[in-house]
């Protein structure tokens, strides 16, 4: 132990009596340190500066009208670019846009045909046409560019489903509140008329009873026909408001079923829409599934199916309004079946977002990617594919003639309000001649009575018959109802059917930056190249005139190269901190952990050179060649070749990594009773093989050092 002490401490004397060896320890110390400030730095936030990638933007759309409403999809987007410059987007020509992208100029183009809006408008009609976005990269400039430029090119085709969706549903909705106001206008007409009805009809039964007793007792008459009188006064009223509120209804019905009717390519548009949707969500997820792509590649398959989930989620939620819209219209057609299909495949949107939450997490945090969750997410996407499928196919032979039903009955509504409205108009001059002609019986002879006796009947039946009418309407469904329905908050309900889903986004353990991301990564593989840097420049071999053993050589000369990998360590992770200001949930443990890390590499590569010379440098080499691709530093471990996935669990990088991501991000305890033993197994093998085979692997390779020295190239 002496021996061993005796060899640590002259070292360091030599060190600080030295000047020169005192800079070169100084460099060993500082140099890794510049290894992993400048590669954090680079990739602090490359994502945030994307405005020096230049898109270019070619407006060439004509316009076109929607529901009697002039839109230009192309103005609409330019405008929302310029408020939005999240990428150099240049507005320009087709010409300029072309040649500016095959000369480099700009990094890819995005054309608005002059028919966009003319075609996204054919949505609502039987022949619709899908619109195109043309976009133009150019992938030679470089290959990550494309992938930003892809992600502006998605959110303008996003942004313009939005846009319509709220257009069309706006427009329709206003329609609808129209016919709720004329309807709320000529509401207190219509009571009126079912109140005098009813009224008339309850006094039935007394003017019975008086024109019989008028037959026996002619000085009760006057009493009878004073009653008379005053519902006649109640008929007139009927009268003169019987052809107005006729036409009113009439109008009424006519567009409530113009609306039904205008809604049906809309609906079935949707329903098209929706399944192109539901294809692009699984044949994404089926990429996902590819165990060959690269952590980039997967990362973006799961940003395009969350981008592409809430424009299904919007379409599947508007059906869904749409259809209940039929429901409430109190007719005896039961949409039952459609609103359970599409509630099926809201919820299984519901179930993929939140299996690829979990997938992006599992993505970005460096952990496998479980098989059951893929199986369940790629079930998910098939069942909507589906039940979207089967809508589609259905929607001729069940939706549409639903659709028409509900359309006859109004139309049978219409004819029951003209009926009524007719027998108002033709039957009640009769009952008011037939009243005064009673009058003017009354005035001449008694026996005239025995007249009203034969007609009162007629009289009866008809105004029981309008009553009756009237009470068969309103079991349908109270006009209030309907005219509430109708009337409804345009901007909201628009508004709801364009973002019906609010996304809350909880951040489990929240990185501030890319940047903070790759210093855990970062900051093991300067360690591993400080500890090669030291025994490509230090000797591990005591050369005095004392004969030490092999044992003491190797601890001595040990502790002096941990002393300079700790304090390697100590300037990289204080300048992570002081110079670069990333950001760690626990910056001691960060320290703690750094130390121990900076430990286990240390005995590993000087053991590796101490026994096998250089080839234990090379053998490092290769270890830190591996370890890059192997250990998941940059890319998931899940989407690296099926090799670096075996030989993970024993590289010193996987464990190294993890433990200063859990102190960056948040501790896991049961995370860190993983890491830590496994670490220190490395110790201890690394400890035996320099105690053990030091000495005699030292004594055979002599020879072999002695004959590549005589080289003259080999040190």
């Amino acid at each position: 132990m002496n021996s061993i002490f005796e060899i640590y401490f002259r070292d360091v004397k030599r060190v600080v009596t030295n000047w020169a060896a005192l800079m070169i320890i100084i460099g060993l110390i500082i140099l890794p340190s510049m290894y992993a400030w400048f590669n954090i730095k680079s990739s602090w936030d490359p994502y945030g500066n994307t405005k020096g990638l230049k898109i270019a933007i070619v407006d060439e759309d004509s316009g076109a009208t929607v529901l009697n409403k002039k839109i230009n999809i192309g103005n609409e987007v330019v405008n929302s670019l310029k408020e939005n410059p999240s990428l150099g987007w240049r507005f320009t020509t087709k010409q300029e846009a072309n040649e500016g992208v095959k000369q480099g100029k700009y990094y890819a183009s995005i054309l608005i045909p002059k028919d966009f809006s003319k075609k996204i408008s054919t949505v609502i009609t039987d022949h619709p046409q899908k619109p195109e976005l043309v976009y133009q990269v150019n992938e030679k400039l470089n290959i990550i560019a494309p992938k930003y430029t892809e992600k502006g090119a998605a959110g303008i085709a996003s942004e313009i489903t939005k846009k319509f969706e709220k257009t069309v549903s706006k427009e329709v909705l206003q329609e609808f509140n129209k016919i709720g106001i004329d309807l709320q206008a000529n509401l207190p007409g219509i009571k009126k008329l079912e109140q005098m009805i009813f009224t008339l009809e309850r006094d039935l039964p007394d003017l019975k009873i008086g024109v019989n007793k008028a037959l026996n007792d002619y000085n009760k008459v006057q009493d009878v026909i004073q009653t008379a009188k005053k519902d006649l006064m109640l008929i007139n009223d009927i009268v003169s408001n019987g052809e107005k509120l006729s036409a009113s209804l009439n109008n009424f019905f006519n567009r409530l079923n113009q609306s039904i009717q205008n809604s049906i390519p809309f609906i079935k548009q949707t329903i098209s829409l929706l399944q192109n949707q539901s294809s692009t969500i699984q044949n994404l997820v089926s990429q996902i599934q590819d165990q060959n792509i690269g952590q980039d590649k997967s990362l973006d398959l799961t940003n395009g199916i969350e981008n592409t989930l809430p424009t299904s989620k919007n379409m599947v939620a508007s059906l869904i309004q749409v259809v209940q819209s039929f429901n409430k219209l109190g007719t005896t057609v039961d949409f039952s079946s459609e609103l359970n299909a599409l509630k099926g495949i809201q919820t299984e949107l519901n179930m993929i977002h939140n299996e690829n939450t979990q997938i992006k997490h599992s993505i970005e945090s460096g952990n496998s990617i479980p098989n059951d969750l893929l199986q369940k997410m790629n079930q998910s996407a098939a069942n909507i594919n589906n039940k979207i499928t089967n809508l589609n196919s259905n929607f001729d032979q069940n939706f549409i003639p639903k659709l028409n039903e509900v359309t006859k009955i109004t139309d049978q509504s219409i004819k029951n309000s003209m009926t009524v409205l007719n027998d108002v108009r033709s039957n009640i001059p009769v009952i008011k001649d037939v009243l005064m002609d009673t009058s003017n019986l009354l005035a001449t002879k008694k026996g005239d009575f025995q007249q009203l006796v034969n007609d009162f009947p007629f009289i009866e039946s008809k105004i029981k018959k309008l009553a009756n009418e009237i009470r068969s309407a309103k079991e349908k469904g109270s006009i209030e109802d309907l005219i509430n329905f109708l009337r409804t908050d345009i901007e909201k309900v628009s508004d709801f059917y364009s973002n019906p889903i609010l996304l809350k986004k909880e951040r489990m353990f929240p990185i501030p930056n890319y940047g903070t991301g790759m210093t855990p990564f970062y900051t093991t593989l300067s360690l591993w190249v400080g500890a090669l840097l030291m025994v490509s420049l230090l000797t591990t071999e005591v050369h005095e005139e004392k004969n030490y053993r092999s044992r003491e050589i190797y601890f001595g000369r040990l502790l002096t190269f941990l002393t300079i990998g700790i304090l390697q360590t100590l300037v990289v992770i204080s300048g992570n901190f002081l110079i670069l200001g990333t950001y760690a949930a626990s910056k001691g443990y960060f320290f703690l952990f750094g130390l121990f890390i900076s430990i286990v590499f240390t005995i590993i590569v000087y053991t590796l050179v101490s026994v096998f010379g250089n080839i234990g440098k090379g053998i490092g080499i290769i270890f830190l060649v591996l370890q890059i691709s192997g250990a998941g530093g940059v890319y998931p471990i899940q989407v690296t070749p099926p090799f670096f996935q075996k030989i993970n669990p024993f590289l010193p990088f996987t464990y190294a990594l993890s433990l200063l991501r859990e102190a960056t991000g948040g501790i896991v305890w049961e995370t860190i009773q993983k890491d830590f033993p496994r670490l220190l197994l490395f110790v201890f093998l690394a400890i035996i093989v320099g105690v053990v085979l030091k000495g005699p692997i030292n004594k055979r390779a002599n020879k072999i050092v002695s004959l590549s020295k005589k080289s003259k190239l080999i040190h």
